[in-house]
């Protein structure tokens, strides 16, 4: 346990990624997908909205890094969608 606190402690205080241009490409492919799904017909609903979107971002930094990475890549993107 001691050893994962550390981690866990280094990740937060030593690691703030950035995001990459293809992840940044990716996130907006994502959000705009969700915000498709709300077109049914003529009618369209709001089913994401940026707080959607501000909290992808989020995850996908958190599991950059989880990884350690300075940088959020593609696959973080995905994780954070999945």
């Amino acid at each position: 346990m001691e050893k994962f606190a550390k981690y866990v402690s280094y990740a937060k205080t030593k690691i703030n990624p950035t995001i990459s241009e293809e992840a940044g490409n990716k996130l907006i492919e994502f959000y705009v997908k969700l915000r498709s799904m709300g077109k049914i017909g003529n009618e369209r609903t709001v089913t994401a909205t940026t707080r959607q979107l501000e909290s992808m971002i989020r995850l996908a930094e958190a599991h950059a890094r989880m990884r350690l990475s300075r940088t959020v890549e593609e696959e973080d993107v995905e994780e954070a969608n999945r």
